[in-house]
């Protein structure tokens, strides 16, 4: 088979239009979009066409493409058996009519048509509501009647059970139709809510620009050809989520990496062979330039004589001519730019990531996530228990994992299970191949631990300084059934200046590190029910005639 590739990065001012011959025969491609790889802020769509060819000149129109296609973008590949020459294509935009239009009128005639039988059903259930008030009356009346007639005999037996059955079967024949008409009055409520949405779809889905890319191609022999038109497209965009589940045993979690898609670019990827790519091409393909940093002595410039400033020196210029010179000096504004639209195979691309859906998948235009599953990965765990009674009342089950797929962790949000029970979300940073990471996997009620202060003391010192004491006692009781080790974070104040004077007193424990942001760190053992208590104390001593904030 022949491969023949013609590529084109030409804008449409660059495009002469194709000189048409007399012998030239245009042909509609009938292409589907056949490919798709997604970035950050656009998408790559590919589609394709294959046609077979006699010997000749040909236009093949790609039409109906959305008006948002970049045209520098545009390339096409071709092969097949037939022996051919691609001479050129040119870009087009054309008008046409919304599709929606007809659709909507087409619509509406079909709620009407369902409102003119709500009606007629709303008639013929007053008909049977006025029947069924008729017979009640009859059986009212009846029952005034009976009570004076039964003295002298009549009516008979017969004649009265006659007519209460004639009565009582009106008015449940009656109650039996109103209840029919109620259901399909129903039922026709529901498709008009139906109907309803349809015609909001419809409204917004026509676009009255869409573009069209005719390739001019020379066949020399007959055979086949397929044409690739490869554009890029704004409005599209993918971002990673996770789903982490740790293990009973709390040694390993399982890490699944789940793509979001959404797209508006005018059409619907439907069936597309989909890549999701990590590369960022609005960024560029080479870095900024440096350019000479420049400073000098400051020179004030000299004060303007007073007679550049007399009246009759020269006529007053327009105001637009003002402003001209005004901001002669100044840069010309930026050009308005339109807002920007915000397990799979995986390879790597040297600075980016690409991974490939295994399956064909349906992107709807209509703006929504759609998810797609694109790797699950076990992952090895160590898991330690942090308290920061000072905050927070609770235990909080943290884990250190270490990422041993063989492609980054992009930024994105993480759901944490701890097996099958949500324990909350957050955001993971980057983290590359075989990096460790911290996960947190919400709360522990097996483990307590409570924080008072037992003191508070001020007094004027020795030596001219001020002195604050605080005492304070930390409970921890464990109730789980096996030994574990509990980090528990307190802090000291920070002193702003040299005369502050900032002091653990006298831990009941020595705790494992004191931070130079002031954070002390303690690693305490707590065995199966063991409860423990810690005592500590901080003191702060500045001068005597200065006043302290922030205690």
């Amino acid at each position: 088979m022949k491969i023949l590739r013609f590529v084109f990065l030409l804008t449409l001012l660059q495009l002469p239009s194709l000189a048409v011959s007399s012998d030239l025969k245009r042909i509609p491609a009938s292409a589907r979009i056949t490919a798709v790889t997604v970035y950050a802020d656009r998408a790559l769509t590919t589609r394709s066409a294959t046609l077979s060819l006699k010997p000749g000149s040909y236009l093949v129109a790609f039409e109906n493409l959305p008006a948002l296609i970049l045209d520098e973008s545009v390339r096409i590949d071709g092969k097949g058996t037939a022996t051919a020459t691609i001479a050129g294509l040119e870009i087009k935009r054309a008008f046409l009519e919304q599709s929606g239009e007809k659709r909507v009128k087409e619509l509406d005639e079909e709620i009407r048509g369902l409102e003119r039988r709500s009606g007629m059903l709303d008639a013929k259930k007053a008909g049977i509501t006025s029947q069924k008030s008729f017979l009640e009356s009859i059986r009212v009346a009846w029952g005034e009647r009976i009570s004076k007639e039964l003295a002298i005999g009549r009516p008979t037996s017969a004649e009265l059970l006659d007519a209460s059955s004639f009565v009582g079967a009106g008015v449940t024949k009656a109650e039996e139709q109103s209840r029919e008409i109620d259901i399909e009055k129903k039922s026709i409520r529901d498709k008009i809510d139906a109907l309803h949405r349809q015609k909001e779809q419809a409204t917004g889905s026509g676009r009255r620009e869409a573009k069209s890319v005719e390739v001019m191609v020379e066949v020399a022999r007959e055979g086949n050809l397929t044409l690739e038109l490869a554009s890029i497209i704004p409005r599209a965009s993918w971002e990673p989520a996770y789903d982490v589940r740790l293990a009973a045993d709390a040694k390993t979690a399982e890490l699944t990496f789940r793509a979001i898609v959404r797209q508006q670019t005018g059409e619907a990827w439907d069936n597309v062979d989909l890549t999701l790519s990590t590369a960022r091409p609005s960024l560029g393909g080479a870095p900024p330039e440096l350019r000479p940093w420049q400073i000098s002595f400051y020179r004030p410039q000299p004060a303007m004589r007073a007679e550049m400033f007399v009246a009759s020196a020269a006529p007053a210029k327009s105001k637009a001519a003002r402003m001209q010179m005004d901001n002669a000096g100044a840069e010309p504004p930026p050009e308005a730019m339109p807002a920007p639209f915000e397990t799979a195979q995986v390879s790597d691309e040297h600075s980016s990531v690409a991974f490939h859906v295994p399956r064909p998948l349906d992107i709807p235009a209509d703006g929504a996530r759609h998810g797609s599953i694109i790797a699950i990965e076990q992952l090895p765990v160590s898991i330690e228990y942090l308290a920061l009674p000072k905050l927070s009342p609770h235990v909080f089950l943290k884990s250190e994992i270490i990422n041993k797929a063989d492609w980054p962790l992009l930024p994105g949000q993480v759901n944490t299970f701890v097996g099958n029970s949500y324990t909350g979300s957050s955001q993971l940073k980057k983290v590359a191949s075989g990096e460790k990471f911290d996960l947190f996997f919400g709360t522990d009620d097996q483990l307590t631990v409570k924080r008072e202060e037992l003191k508070q003391h001020r007094e004027a010192g020795l030596f001219g300084k001020n002195r604050v004491t605080y005492r304070y006692r930390i409970q921890l009781q464990s109730y789980r059934r096996e030994a574990l080790t509990l980090t528990l974070l307190d802090q000291l104040p920070l002193a702003t200046d040299a005369e502050i004077k900032v002091s653990l007193d006298d831990p009941s424990v020595k705790p494992e590190q004191i931070k130079d942001d002031g954070t002390i760190v303690w690693k305490t053992a707590l065995q199966p029910g063991e409860k423990k208590e810690l005592t500590f104390g901080i003191i702060v001593e500045y001068p005597k005639e200065r006043e302290i904030t922030g205690l």
